[in-house]
């Protein structure tokens, strides 16, 4: 275990110094904001990462809560006049309590039941989002939503947003790789193998995975308070079904039970969507297609199951080898 933490330490230093770094490689342009995108989506599916890879639950319900804090952001900055910081900040007061009254009911579900308990959830936030114009300005959006600043400082560019959303990203990331090596993290693993057993350890399960619920869906909230004023623009689009459903395919390629995976998938789903734009049509289906074959083969994600493949073929070879 201490020899797993150290290796996670280094390759976490390392990365941290690597995209610290790629804005000077990569130099202010197109490939720039194609990583704050990278970034943002990280952080959601680093979220999901914890709740079904080490929770053991399956959610549908993280792009709800990324327009919960998109939106939420977004009108205390433009109704109400708050300064953005302040409205991240007030987004997440909103996103707790919303994510401690769902996840105390839904919860109480397992499996595909779960999944279309959240996704029922994900369906209602469209759906309000599109009636309260209001508030939300429905169909329309909201637009002119104001960028992040630090006193005088505008984080109004994508160099600027990059050495903001990088390291909140890698900072969420090592909370979260502590998190599962923690005694809690314990729980959670305990209570994903069988929820019985972590009781007969006199551990309060329903507490632990409302817990949990909580945090995922805090991530997801404050990626989308990020993203409202990165974008400056919000629609209905932005906890849509199908957002739900990219994010889930973030995990299916980078590995439902590797946080270090769910950044992988991040990044290789965002690229993959900028280079099939010319197959937009069947894009979708070339998505569904892909996360039915993933999950035929490589039930615990495309990456953990190339790891157990390359395992398998080295063993193989080795035998081999020996005979």
């Amino acid at each position: 275990m201490a020899v797993f933490k150290d290796k996670n330490k280094l390759a976490w230093s390392l990365v941290t110094a690597g995209v610290l770094i790629l804005p000077n490689i990569l130099g202010e342009g197109y490939y720039l904001s194609v990583m704050n995108f990278i970034a943002l989506y990280s952080i959601v599916a680093i979220g999901l990462c914890l709740l079904v890879g080490y929770g053991g639950q399956l959610s549908i319900s993280h792009s709800a809560f990324f327009a919960i804090g998109a939106y939420a952001s977004a009108i205390f900055c433009l109704r109400y006049g708050l300064h953005p910081l302040i409205s991240i900040v007030l987004s997440q007061s909103i996103t707790v309590p919303v994510a401690w009254g769902i996840g105390s009911v839904v919860l109480r579900l397992k499996g595909h039941y779960l999944a279309i308990a959240t996704l029922s959830f994900t369906i209602i936030v469209g759906v309000l989002i599109k009636e309260t114009a209001w508030l939300t300005g429905g169909l329309q959006g909201l637009g002119s939503i104001p960028s992040i600043s630090l006193g005088n400082f505008l984080i109004d560019s994508d160099w600027r947003f990059y050495f903001i959303v990088w390291p909140l990203t890698m900072l969420l990331l090592l909370f979260a790789l502590n998190l599962v090596d923690s005694r809690m993290g314990r729980i959670f693993r305990a209570t994903r193998e069988s929820e019985d057993i972590a009781r007969l350890f006199g551990a309060d399960v329903k507490m632990y995975k409302v817990k949990l619920f909580i945090l995922s869906s805090v991530y997801a909230s404050f990626a989308g308070s990020l993203y409202a004023h990165f974008v400056t623009f919000i629609s209905p689009v932005t906890g849509s079904i199908m957002f739900a459903i990219d994010i889930i395919m973030v995990l299916a390629f980078g590995g439902f039970t590797m946080l270090w995976g769910a950044m992988l998938g991040a990044a290789s789903l965002t690229f993959l969507n900028e280079y099939l734009t010319i197959f937009a049509d069947y894009k979708r289906a070339i998505y569904g297609l892909a996360l039915i074959v993933i999950m035929l083969f490589f039930p615990n994600g495309l990456l953990e199951g190339l790891k157990d493949s390359g395992r398998f073929l080295l063993q193989s070879a080795r035998k081999v080898g020996r005979e």
